[in-house]
């Protein structure tokens, strides 16, 4: 037997009732021909008085990009990125302890990259993608301009902030830098894996959640000196390359998702 073409689907009884139920409604309204010409007509005389200039730069593309994007999460992410910088200077002057510092410090760090992410998910749960693949962006590379953004503020701000701490508490910059970047990565590897969840896509809330959960616990390690001594270093580089590496494959296992239309298919509630 041969395979019926799946567009030629047999006509079923609910197909029937909703077809006439339609053409009886339509009947109920009949169109007025001539008002229909007459709003064609001024449709046409608008759009013929009107023009609309290619854009052929790739400056003016991204500068109408930017300048209609929607900045609520990337302020945020500004903002803390300057409180960071501010707090740490705060702390310094106030000569606060090592220990008294490092709880704070390491919330800050975590909450950024929280707020990256925050950011990126905020264009995949904004149940405007779909419209995106028509415009000059498509999600993939909306998505790209966002995690590149995002990850080159939070890296210069960190990298600022080891050097403020080394200038007020003697420390290495090696184990100082794996201090403030493993939460850092810590958080958006959470964030981000909750993103790529089914759940994650259509609402931003179990993102923002895990966002604020991620750096208590990670306050809470800061708590512990224990966790700080020169014995748990290699602790702490494990932690920072197999971080990275999951970091890696989560944002490629994202743009698959793209790809295949995963984000654009489950991207409302």
């Amino acid at each position: 037997m041969k395979n019926q073409h799946p567009s030629k689907q047999p006509v079923t009884e609910h197909m029937l009732i909703s077809r006439d139920a339609f053409l009886h409604a339509d009947r109920l309204s009949p169109i007025d021909e001539q008002r229909k010409s007459a709003a064609l007509k001024t449709l046409q005389q608008e759009i013929a008085g009107k023009k609309f200039p290619p854009l052929r730069s790739k400056r003016q593309i991204w500068q109408n990009s930017l300048r209609y994007a929607d900045r609520s999460m990337v302020l945020i992410h500004a903002f803390l990125c300057l409180f960071f910088l501010l707090a740490l200077q705060w702390l310094g002057i106030l000569h606060v302890g090592k220990w008294s510092a490092l709880p704070p410090v390491v919330l800050l760090s975590a909450l950024l990259g929280s707020s990256s992410i925050l950011s990126l998910g905020r264009t995949c749960t904004s149940q405007l993608s779909e419209l995106s693949e028509s415009c000059f962006f498509n999600v993939k590379q909306l998505a790209a301009f966002d995690l590149a953004r995002s990850g080159i503020l939070s890296l210069t701000v960190l990298t600022l902030g080891i050097l403020l701490i080394c200038r007020h508490w003697p420390a290495g910059i090696f184990r100082t830098g794996l201090y403030v970047l493993v939460p850092f990565i810590f958080t958006q590897c959470g964030c981000l894996g909750i993103l790529l969840t089914e759940k994650g896509r259509r609402n931003i809330w179990p993102c923002a959640a895990a966002g604020v959960f991620l750096p208590a616990s990670c306050t809470v390690l800061a708590s512990m000196p224990l966790f700080y001594t020169q014995a748990a270093l290699l602790f702490w580089c494990m932690a920072f390359v197999s971080g990275t590496v999951l970091l890696g494959l989560e944002i490629r296992l994202l743009f698959t998702q793209i790809n295949q239309g995963d984000i654009l298919c489950t991207n409302w509630k």
